[in-house]
């Protein structure tokens, strides 16, 4: 994760889509034929999928706090994998 920018400051608007989130498995994650090559395709279809997985410390604040917000936290003492919508 990487910040938005250097200054510390409170953005009115997100610059980034929202995250899209999942506890059993990774969100969105694409499969291939790739996968099917013998002892190398599941690293490289990690390796695929792996750019996509990138956020900002922002957006996963804002997911955080959105998630607390709610009287029943549905991601509570999970595990969680985030990804941006907007990829």
């Amino acid at each position: 994760m990487t910040p938005e920018s250097s200054d510390i400051d409170i953005p009115e608007k997100t610059l980034h889509g929202k995250l899209i989130a999942n506890a059993a498995s990774p969100p969105l994650w694409q499969e291939s034929w790739i996968n099917y090559i013998p002892f190398i395709g599941k690293t490289l279809l990690c390796a695929m999928n792996v750019s996509r997985y990138e956020t900002t410390l922002e957006q996963n604040a804002e997911f955080i706090a959105d998630d607390l917000e709610s009287h029943e936290s549905r991601w509570s003492g999970m595990t969680v994998g985030v990804i941006d919508g907007a990829k």
